[in-house]
């Protein structure tokens, strides 16, 4: 778990993400115990869809690790 504060970009993100895999989860019928599939799914689909510019900044450590 990261250690830096979370900002704006970072939580309105997280809303967004949230939003969308709730969007699922009823769309699937409300299924018990998808709800990390779900949020992972939601996760892409908001992020591939988002422009880089209002992505929430890569912590200095995901981003050496993606190096």
């Amino acid at each position: 778990m990261s250690t830096e504060p979370e900002t704006s970009a970072d939580s309105a993100l997280k809303l967004k993400i949230e939003h969308r895999a709730y969007e699922i989860w009823v769309d699937e019928g409300s299924p018990n115990g998808c709800d990390l599939e779900h949020w992972l799914r939601a996760e892409a689909e908001v992020t591939s869809t988002e422009p880089e510019s209002k992505r929430a900044p890569k912590s200095a450590a995901a981003a050496k690790k993606a190096s």
